[in-house]
């Protein structure tokens, strides 16, 4: 079955907005993690005027990255993913929902209900869906459980 424009955009903007840009800003501060020792960290400069709680939190985050191994950091990757994954699919399956005439939430897009692409999609909900448009769209692979 061939696709619209408006089904691809959809696709793609939901894989990117509630799962690759999400990843991504992980995957860089696990990378900034990586870029330097726990002394280094510690020297680094602080702010005086940054909440302490604030920067407390920021130490923690990175003394835990840093006291991963790679095969931990590979399982939090996937936990992350997982996570992420399992919220775009609520959040898509409550949308199904609305349009069965459940409580629920409603979309539009590009100033279009997104119920007008539903004859395009090959899994028939919208959830379903979501494994598809991670298969053509997003940079991080398949569906993650």
């Amino acid at each position: 079955m061939k696709t619209t424009d408006d089904y691809k955009n959809l696709g793609r903007t939901i894989v990117k907005k509630l799962r690759d840009e999400n990843f991504q800003t992980y995957l860089d501060y696990k990378e900034y993690t990586s870029s330097m020792t726990l002394d280094d960290y510690k020297d680094l400069p602080k702010n005086p005027e940054y909440d302490s709680e604030l920067q407390k939190l920021e130490d923690d985050r990175f003394n835990f990255f840093n006291s991963l191994d790679e095969q931990q950091k590979k399982q939090l990757d996937q936990l992350i993913l997982s996570i992420l994954d399992a919220t775009a699919f609520n959040f898509l399956r409550t949308i199904e929902e609305n349009q069965a005439g459940n409580e629920g939430i409603g979309l539009i897009f590009d100033k279009k209900d997104i119920r007008q692409i539903y004859f395009e999609f090959l899994s028939g909900t919208y959830y379903g869906e979501y494994f598809l448009w991670l298969k053509k769209f997003s940079k991080f692979g398949q569906y993650q459980y």
